[in-house]
């Protein structure tokens, strides 16, 4: 039997909720474990069954259960009253930019062009400037670019990547001018308590109706469907 956390179970897991369950998509911690971040080959065989079973991959940071980046600085902080919400401020986003750092950076889009990342519920406005980071140092072609990647890293998120948006983020419009609209998804944080649910349809039209009906329709449906290889939904 495999020890917990192996990926050999990971793989058994992903083949019984793909071809037992017909789940179409699992999802991952963006953390270390093991002391491996996801461009280790020791994940390769994990990427490689993915791919195979035309299985989408989430990536999903949580609270507490394995280190997470930034929270011993935000500890150091705490004669100011911190707590709970400066660590999730911080270990979100922060953990969710370097797995996508790792993924793309790291060359797992490279070497697995089928595998379909999503980034979900870190917000979706650090992706724009964090892309456009990487892209700059790929251009750079000298010793700021250590990656072997032969395409840049927005290309690489525009052919296999998507993003959740948080259902109160004020940089909608900038990240859908900066990737275009095909990558973005829309999210209510169903069925925490901080969600939208059931109010979901009269927030959409409150803070979405500005929007025309195509793209409104491709953020809130249409891009997840082609996350999760659901065509005939559309």
């Amino acid at each position: 039997m495999p020890k917990y956390g192996s990926v050999e179970l990971a793989i058994e897991e992903m083949r019984f909720a793909r071809n037992q369950l017909g789940m179409r998509s699992g999802f991952i911690r963006p953390n270390p474990y093991n002391n491996r971040t996801l461009d280790d080959p020791a994940y390769n065989p994990l990427w490689t069954e993915a791919q195979d079973l035309d299985f989408a991959i989430g990536v999903h940071e949580g609270t507490g259960g394995m280190p997470a980046v930034g929270v011993d600085r935000v500890q150091q902080m705490g004669s100011s009253g911190l707590g709970v919400g400066s660590k999730h401020i911080v270990s979100h986003t922060l953990e969710m930019m370097l797995a996508s750092l790792s993924l793309i950076w790291g060359g797992v889009c490279e070497r697995y062009p089928k595998v379909r990342f999503a980034f979900l519920e870190s917000g979706g406005g650090w992706i724009a400037p964090w892309l456009d980071r990487m892209d700059r140092h790929f251009d750079d072609q000298g010793f700021l670019n250590d990656s072997g990647l032969r395409m840049r890293p927005s290309e690489y998120f525009k052919r296999q990547c998507w993003i959740s948006f948080e259902p109160v983020e004020g940089s909608l419009p900038h990240l859908v001018d900066y990737l275009g609209a095909n990558h973005v998804l829309w999210a209510t944080d169903y069925p925490h308590a901080d969600g939208i649910f059931p109010d979901s349809q009269s927030f959409i039209h409150d803070t979405m109706g500005h929007l025309d009906d195509d793209l409104r329709r491709k953020l809130t449906f249409a891009n997840a469907v082609r996350l999760y290889r659901m065509d005939w939904l559309l």
